[in-house]
């Protein structure tokens, strides 16, 4: 079955700004029309058609990527500010990884089973690349100073090479140019401002249709994604509202995705009912429900959204059901599902050319990879010291192993707060079930030095 799918930039809005304030911010139309005026070839792969077989063999997707940090000069030290933290890094990738498949914790009994039928599992892994483009040894995220105090999204002047919006994404305008986007996924978090609009942008991305010409690759350093540093994981100097789907949503974009909810509006400005993403603009997703607006609030049982009938469309439902708040694509505060069409549209972006406005040479891109999205931390210990901490991920308890006498053991969380100290170790066993879930570091003390590891409680 093939289905067409046309492409364009899209914004992602603070949940917790009013509905007025982001209708303002709602500027995907000129965005993409101001592409499409300066980009010829783009505009051609907005009509290339992807082929969504549904009998292929599906097995895990491994996607290499890249993320660059562009902090500012002031912000030197790792963690500080814009320069955040490998342990925030590795929080969003973990809650990356548990969205793209199915295993988030929302899941088997999420908060509302409205849609429990309709969810689908991606099965796509986000894994840090382990070798850069030159062929050197990488933890898969590069850092860079800039003066830059932050980037404008309002600012998308083609005329300027420099222009904010994309500026992040070239070292020559104080960001960091992007590695080769048909074998890395580039993934830029930097600090995002508006000039010309109330609220404020937490990330976009271009959807695919930028590498559709091999013979003109002067756009393709804009593939990829820009997400605000406050809306990227949940921990460190994250947003207290960030719930760390800013990525999982930019990502739906990147493989095609349209938003959920209904982006046209009448002649007064009012908005109407549509079913946005089941047309040649989204892919024909026929699971999800239509909708009109934006619904900002949060989804629990007691949420009972129906602002179109879904009788007047054309789609799987045989009865019209509530707006489908909790997807991904919409806006609602908190989202814990993709549909069954939504990933078989993602799907097929991996499995079509880029010639063809898809991602195949992504998908099968032969990078190296780190797939357990640890960062490894420096060590200063003896080389004859070898400890070894266990289970990790753990829930209850951690174990420890050394050739060495183990002096003390200590844990402290992301903000560098002391949370279990202890000395006396006979049995080399710490209880953990008192812990929040997250990240900590663990440091062993012995004779010969430390060692400091990383712990995920969950």
């Amino acid at each position: 079955m093939k289905k067409i799918i046309t492409f364009i930039i899209l914004l992602l809005h603070s949940n917790y700004i009013s509905s007025q304030t982001n209708l303002k911010k709602c500027n995907t139309t000129f965005l993409v029309n101001n592409e499409i005026d300066n980009n010829t070839d783009y505009a051609k792969a907005r009509n290339l058609t992807l082929d969504i077989d549904l009998t292929k063999v599906r097995n895990t997707i491994k996607i290499p990527i890249v993320i660059h940090i562009i902090h500012r000069n002031s912000h030197s030290n790792i963690g500080s500010g814009t320069n955040i933290s490998d342990a925030q890094i590795e929080d969003q990738l973990r809650i990356l990884n548990e969205d793209y498949s199915k295993t988030n914790p929302e899941f088997p009994n999420p908060p509302r089973n409205t849609f429990l039928n309709n969810a689908g599992n991606p099965d796509i892994e986000f894994c840090l690349a382990t070798v850069d483009p030159d062929g050197n040894t990488t933890t898969g995220i590069t850092r860079t100073a800039t003066s830059k105090i932050n980037w404008d999204a309002d600012d998308d002047d083609n005329s300027n090479p420099c222009h904010e919006s994309n500026g992040m994404k070239r070292s020559s305008c104080g960001g960091k140019d992007s590695w080769d986007p048909k074998k890395y996924l580039n993934i830029w978090v930097c600090d995002l401002t508006n000039s010309q609009s109330n609220g404020m942008t937490l990330g976009y991305a271009y959807l695919p249709g930028l590498l559709a010409n091999p013979f003109n690759t002067s756009d393709d350093y804009k593939d990829g994604l820009v997400v605000d540093y406050r809306y990227f994981g949940t921990i460190g100097v994250a947003a207290i509202s960030s719930d760390g789907r800013t990525p999982t949503h930019e990502i739906g974009h990147y493989l095609g995705l349209m938003h959920t909810f209904c982006e046209e509006y009448d002649n007064q400005g009012n908005p109407v009912c549509c079913d946005n993403d089941n047309n040649n603009f989204g892919g024909y997703v026929d699971d999800t429900p239509a909708t009109k607006d934006i619904y900002f609030g949060s989804v629990s049982a007691n949420t009972n959204n129906n602002t179109c009938n879904d009788l007047s469309y054309s789609n799987i439902f045989t009865s019209n059901v509530l707006d489908m708040d909790e997807n991904y694509m919409s806006y609602a505060s908190n989202t814990w599902m993709f549909s069954n069409g939504q990933v078989d549209v993602m799907l097929a972006t991996l499995n079509t050319s880029e010639i063809n406005g898809g991602r195949s040479a992504l998908k099968n891109s032969d990078v190296s990879t780190n797939c357990s999205n640890i960062i490894s931390s420096s060590i200063n210990i003896s080389s004859k010291n070898n400890a070894i901490m266990y289970p990790n991920p753990a829930e209850s308890h951690i174990y420890i192993q050394s050739v060495e006498q183990i002096l003390s053991i200590s844990l402290s969380n992301i903000l560098g707060e002391i949370v279990i100290h202890k000395s006396d170790l006979e049995n080399r066993s710490i209880e953990i079930s008192n812990l929040k879930n997250g990240i900590y570091l663990v440091n062993i003390k012995t004779k010969s030095g430390h060692i400091t590891k990383k712990l995920i409680k969950e």
